[in-house]
């Protein structure tokens, strides 16, 4: 669904090319974003916002897409839209979304485009919005909670992800699916990784949640080798190891989850032995 609501504004009569580079301007006492000669006013509609930002532009199926955060009140610090544009056509603008957060992560990977971002202002479980005929859609449920949590992590009275006999098969394959596809680049390759610093509460939410996918039937081979180049890294390996230790020793950490992190550990354990990483 695009709003009505934002003004399109040409300074001159040309077709609108999509490769256009979209910059924030003044208009009057509010800010715009400008695209060639076509200058779209109040992109938020209605919505007021004090500042506005680019966030990124990408290129998807042949369409320009513009990520454009507005600075809101301290209710609401961010909020999201896009802009897309198409060769011969009139800019076009979606809906509003967003979680608040500012911690905004956008990503195109095999011609999807999605942002993630904590699912409130002040942290929380990591949701997605994806890019679809026109519209972000709003994220489904999450089946993990884990790497994608964002800010400050809580005790957990219950399991961290849920069983593979709670989750149908088809399920598990999307999961896995959005998993794979979502995995950052840099975590694929152990020379990559010499540039990634985690710090000691993201390494184990991360590994907590390979450790839940990898207890899938789904996921039995697919997240060990997705997971190998992290506990094959010289600087990573002891830490993503002892994040997993951490989790068996939790007191907090139900058995459900105890017992997938030692089936984890012992797998991945397994097939750096397999593949020794050079000191």
């Amino acid at each position: 669904m695009l709003l009505a609501a934002p003004l399109l504004l040409p300074a001159g009569g040309a077709a609108h090319a999509a490769d256009q580079k979209a910059v924030v301007v003044s208009a009057g006492s509010e800010q715009a974003v400008k695209l060639g000669k076509t200058v779209i006013s109040r992109p938020f509609g209605a919505e007021l916002v004090d500042h506005l930002a680019v966030v990124g532009s990408y290129t998807v199926q042949g369409a320009q897409l513009h990520l454009i955060r507005g600075k809101a009140g301290a209710e609401c610090p961010a909020r999201y839209a896009v802009i897309v544009t198409r060769a011969g056509q009139e800019p076009l603008v979606t809906e509003a979304f967003g979680t608040c957060s500012t911690a905004a992560k956008p990503q195109l990977r095999r011609g999807v485009f999605t942002v993630a971002m904590p699912a409130t202002a002040a942290g929380g479980p990591l949701v997605q919005f994806r890019y679809a005929n026109g519209r972000m859609h709003r994220p489904v449920a999450a089946l993990t909670q884990g790497a994608g949590k964002i800010g400050p992590a809580t005790p957990a009275t219950t399991s961290a992800c849920r069983s593979a006999n709670s989750v149908n098969a088809a399920d598990q394959a999307a999961a896995l699916d959005a998993f794979e596809r979502d995995w950052p680049k840099a975590y694929r390759r152990t020379g990559s990784l010499k540039k990634v610093t985690f710090g000691q509460g993201e390494m184990r939410r991360l590994t907590t949640d390979l450790a839940c996918m990898a207890s899938w039937p789904a996921g039995e081979r697919r997240v060990p080798e997705l997971a190998t180049p992290l506990f094959r890294s010289r600087q990573h390996r002891a830490a993503a190891f002892a994040a997993l230790e951490s989790i068996q020793r939790d007191p907090n950490a139900d058995a459900n989850l105890k017992a997938v992190a030692r089936s984890f550990s012992a797998e991945m354990r397994y097939r750096v032995a397999l593949d020794p990483p050079l000191l």
